[in-house]
């Protein structure tokens, strides 16, 4: 009895071990999220593609109860809300642009890896990313920028997709 009780708590500690130390690190989940955006740009509109994205709300929010530098609240007060959503539209048909230029489905695409560093600006630490994914054998790549705001990584910025030169 005591051998069963023992190897029973054994083997669900070695499975908490186990899985909690796959699970990604949380400033990483925006490469994956990122990634599951990508996987459904074939059926996205444009506002459901921009709810992905935080808010230019938030991001005053943000940069009024952040200790900001004053370069960056400004920036962030000075954009108005059709510049805001002109950058999202714009990013919006870059990708899907990008889809229809590379023949990519996006439902069949694989997740590859999200490489990221951090950089701080104007007080603000911003993560710039790539996102990597496969399709029919290639290597494609997007540059995303994101910053954390109320507890979560956030979406700020969403590049072209681009092939990798180097496979």
């Amino acid at each position: 009895m005591k051998k069963s009780f023992f190897a029973t708590t054994f083997s669900i500690c070695l499975l908490l071990l186990v899985s909690c130390s796959s699970q990604p690190k949380p400033e990483a989940l925006i490469g994956t999220y990122t990634f599951e955006l990508l996987q459904k740009m074939d059926t996205l509109s444009q506002e459901e593609f921009n709810s992905h994205f935080i808010t230019l709300k938030e991001l005053r929010e943000f940069a009024k109860d952040t200790t900001v530098e004053a370069t960056f609240r400004k920036a962030v007060t000075n954009v108005s809300q059709e510049t805001h959503n002109i950058r999202l539209q714009q990013a919006y048909e870059m990708i899907t642009e990008s889809g229809k230029r590379f023949n990519i489905d996006w439902s069949a695409i694989t997740f590859r890896e999200y490489p990221y560093t951090e950089r701080d600006e104007s007080g603000v630490t911003f993560q710039d990313g790539f996102v990597a994914f496969d399709y029919d054998g290639k290597k494609f790549v997007t540059k995303i920028v994101s910053l954390h705001f109320n507890n979560e990584q956030r979406l700020f910025n969403l590049s072209n997709i681009e092939p990798v030169r180097k496979q």
